[in-house]
């Protein structure tokens, strides 16, 4: 039987008190769990920690840890995703696709054509924080606060790229280095703006596309990121 794995925000020991009122709720109403029963705590870290429930009531739960595992990256690239605000389920979808995929950072940036200019943070990281549960993550990805598309690609110390579908060159045919950490810039849903081309162009950002289709930008999200941090797997 497939354990659930929980993250939580605390050190974990041989025993592990926790008073974490949603996940106390959420153990006992949703997943229906009870003392004896076992679970998977991650905290961050590159271990998971197996244990049962001595303790699970209202207003506290104790585990007993009696395993712990390393968990081994499969991801060699620290790969952030710079996805211009769009419609709000939209964003969330890759966040909790791409999250389980392995990206390691988001940054929501406000580009000329971006029809929102702010995001719920707090349910970003919750989605975050389930996908890497349900996917067998160890660690969640950061997710910064919404900032300028300028301020986005001064800040940013790895290799960056966009993602366009006037690309010359194939997103498919780009090799990157274990260990890189890279940046990819997707457009909102109008597209980049022709003075946002000319940003990219100035400042020698290589522009790639992923073909022939014209895909929605929650769909080149998660496609570029999987062809990254996947397609050399």
């Amino acid at each position: 039987m497939r354990l659930h794995r929980f993250y939580i925000n605390q050190q974990i020991g041989k025993e592990v008190r926790i008073e974490d009122k949603e996940l106390l709720h959420q153990w006992q109403k949703v997943f229906r769990l009870k003392a004896s029963d076992r679970v998977i705590l991650i905290n961050g870290g590159n271990f998971e920690y197996e244990g049962f429930f001595k303790i699970l009531a209202r207003s506290e739960a104790v585990i007993a840890i009696d395993k712990e595992r390393e968990v081994k990256n499969p991801v060699n690239v620290d790969l952030h995703l710079f996805q211009s605000i769009i419609k709000k389920d939209n964003f969330e979808l890759i966040v909790e696709k791409c999250t389980e995929i392995g990206v390691f950072a988001f940054h929501p940036i406000i580009s000329e054509r971006s029809e929102k200019k702010s995001l719920n943070i707090e349910r970003l990281n919750k989605i975050a924080k389930e996908s890497a549960e349900q996917s067998g993550k160890t660690k969640l990805p950061q997710i910064f606060t919404p900032e300028s598309l300028g301020k986005a690609i001064k800040e940013f110390d790895g290799e960056l790229f966009v993602l366009d579908f006037d690309g010359e060159t194939s997103l498919r045919a780009e090799r990157s280095k274990p260990g890189a950490k890279i940046g990819i810039l997707i457009g909102p849903e109008g597209g980049w703006s022709e003075n946002e081309r000319i940003v990219f162009e100035e400042m020698g950002i290589k522009i790639f596309s992923l073909g022939e289709q014209v895909l929605r930008a929650e769909t080149a999200a998660i496609v570029s990121s999987a062809l990254i941090l996947i397609g050399e797997n």
